[in-house]
């Protein structure tokens, strides 16, 4: 028995040594074998996500997947390049699945609207630095109809390029876009465009050749077609500032350089932008214009073409007016004044466009090209006089006269009221002796009785020889635009058809103090201008100030729209502002907004249009 025992302690001391002595191995540690995606390809929506479902092996093990921080060990890598990610999409989380192993990562779309078809693989980073790669997965926005991935205008193919113009995608008009920033009168490019290897590309109906020049112009018709399906895309390339391009070459390049002497045999060409119908060598006459505006560096001009001409989709005429802004910040205030009368019974107000002008060759900036006052069918649609219409109904009309106080014209003269009056049509030298007397008879009977005790009646008043209308519209946009001009007054119109009455407009010059209370500080708090020329008379009649209260209520709603406009104008000018002001430094303080940048600018033109609808509201309720 006790050898049994002393066997027994024997043999546990014997176990309990190996136990001492020997090592127990460590658990294997797990990696990652692969991963697997369940699919090969992925749609995502425009601005929206999607799901893939991958699994990895082993499947116990762990990893970190919290999307954005730093220990996050999954990516996306192209799988043509794998040091790269997409930048079309990123993966925006992954979460565990259903199922050991599983998980599910939300890859989301960068919004852009580029159309893409992008190999890609999921990477997973081990901490040894050893990357796992997943099986290919295609992945396509939701856009990707016609296979297109890039469209490129390559320096190597272009040598007029100063570098490669990339086309941008704009999913909701289904346009590529691209912009170059010099001047190129001849916009014709090779296009390297690249798509997937069994779609039919055309443009404009012709086959695409990655070698062949594309004229663009004018916007270029893309059409794809692949796997039964055609899809068309617009190629918009802008150029420049964006605004079409007017071009005046003089003979040997002489200077303009008088207000007086055209200097004929010049030649104007515009390049349209793609806006507007091209013009090619129209022959013309050009001389400096304007009174004060001449004077300052950036000079406005007249045109004289040779034979009528449709311009940038205005009506044939021979006279047109490039009008420089010098003074005006925004570059708006003409063509935001000029909208503003077309919301009225005004019978025309002056159109007009923007563009960039050269002389010479040389870039002047931004212009106004508008039509010239002038009595035609097309414009102040009066009857035209002969030289023998000198008695009777015939010299009853049609005229149009100008007030304006620097009283520099041919044929003027002061009224009663001490108004300066001049003859603009008939032309200096068609006006008869004749025509100028019954005019200057008519403006001084006119005179005489909205001066007369008598002025209010109906029959033989003031109404008798002015339409009140017309007045009214007239006024209500220089008190909008806070234009004094009307008091001064200066560069204000009247219009007098054959046996009718004196209407007024149309509406001129409307760059200096406007849309600005500098000048005019007391337009801040009521109207400013009711008390110009006629009109402190004409305010005396109970029914005129009712038919103003009456017109502002009709227009109001249509003056609303203008905040809409300026917006989309300042939009379209932006690019040509830079160039313009990179230019042009104002050197006079007449508006207040002169050192201001262009939206602040812009911003203080809507507010104080905004205050002027306002206060116009309050006093005409």
């Amino acid at each position: 028995m006790k050898t049994l025992r002393l066997l027994c302690l024997t043999m546990l001391l014997f176990v309990g040594a190996c136990s001492e002595d020997s090592t127990t191995p460590a658990p294997q540690e797990l990696t990652i074998h692969s991963i697997q995606s369940e699919s090969t390809e992925l749609i995502i929506p425009e601005g929206g996500s999607a799901d893939i479902i991958f699994s990895v092996k082993d499947a116990e093990v762990q990893f970190s997947h919290a999307i954005g921080s730093a220990e996050c060990q999954v990516e996306l890598r192209l799988s043509d390049n794998p040091t790269k990610q997409p930048e079309q999409f990123r993966l925006e989380r992954v979460t565990k699945a259903e199922g050991i192993g599983y998980y599910r990562a939300s890859i989301a779309d960068n919004g852009n609207g580029t159309p893409y078809k992008t190999d890609v693989n999921i990477i997973i980073k081990l901490p040894t630095g050893e990357l796992v790669r997943s099986n290919v997965i295609s992945v396509r926005s939701s856009n990707f109809v016609g296979g297109i991935y890039d469209i490129t205008l390559p320096k190597t193919k272009n040598p007029s390029l100063k570098s490669d113009i990339h086309f941008s995608y704009d999913s909701s008009s289904r346009t590529y876009k691209a912009h170059i920033n010099e001047y190129i009168a001849t916009r014709e490019f090779v296009a390297t465009i690249e798509g997937v290897e069994d779609e039919i590309i055309t443009i404009n109906g012709l086959p695409y050749s990655p070698s062949e020049a594309i004229n663009f112009h004018q916007d270029v018709t893309l059409r794809v077609a692949l796997d039964g399906k055609t899809t068309d895309y617009i190629l918009h390339l802008s150029c420049f500032t964006g605004l079409p391009v007017m071009s005046i070459n003089t003979p040997n390049a002489q200077g303009v350089w008088s207000k007086e002497e055209w200097v004929e045999g010049s030649v104007m060409t515009l390049d349209g932008m793609g806006q507007f119908d091209d013009l090619d060598d129209v022959t013309l006459s050009i001389r400096g214009r304007g009174n004060s505006t001449w004077g300052y560096e950036k000079k406005p001009y007249n045109l004289k073409l040779d034979k009528k001409q449709e311009i940038m989709g205005m009506p044939k005429h021979k006279r047109w007016c490039l009008l420089a802004n010098y003074m005006d910040r925004t570059l708006l205030r003409n063509r935001v004044a000029y909208h503003l009368a077309e919301y009225t019974s005004l019978a025309w107000t002056p159109r007009c466009e923007f563009v960039e002008l050269f002389l010479n060759g040389e870039h002047l900036g931004q212009y106004l090209l508008t039509e010239h006052i002038k009595v035609d069918e097309n414009r102040v649609n009066i009857t035209e006089m002969e030289t023998t219409d000198n008695s009777g109904d015939a010299v009853t009309g049609g005229y149009l006269l100008e007030l304006d106080f620097h009283f520099d014209n041919e044929w003027q003269w002061y009224g009663a009221s001490g108004t300066p009056f001049a003859v603009k049509y008939p032309d200096e030298e068609d006006l008869t002796e004749q025509q100028l007397a019954w005019i200057k008879d008519y403006i001084a009977e006119v005179e005489s009785v909205l001066y007369g005790s008598n002025f209010k009646d109906k029959q033989n008043g003031y109404a008798k020889y002015i339409d009140p209308q017309s007045f009214i519209d007239y006024w209500l946009i220089y008190e909008i635009c806070v234009n004094h001009e009307l008091g001064n007054p200066g560069s204000v119109y009247l219009s007098k058809d054959r046996n009718g009455k004196l209407f007024a407009g149309p509406v001129w010059d409307f760059d200096w103090g406007t849309f600005s209370f500098n000048a005019s500080p007391h337009a801040q708090w009521g109207l400013f201008i009711q008390w110009a020329w006629w009109y402190d008379r004409l305010f005396q009649d109970e029914e005129f100030k009712a038919l103003a209260s009456q017109r502002w209520a009709t227009l109001k709603p249509r003056f609303e729209q203008i905040f809409d406009y300026i917006e989309q104008q300042s939009d379209y000018i932006a690019l040509s502002w830079q160039r313009n002001f990179a230019m042009w430094n104002i050197s006079t303080d007449i508006n207040g907004d002169e050192n201001l940048s262009f939206q602040a600018a812009i911003d203080r033109m809507s507010s104080i249009t905004r205050q002027r609808i306002d206060i116009i509201d309050q006093a005409l309720r």
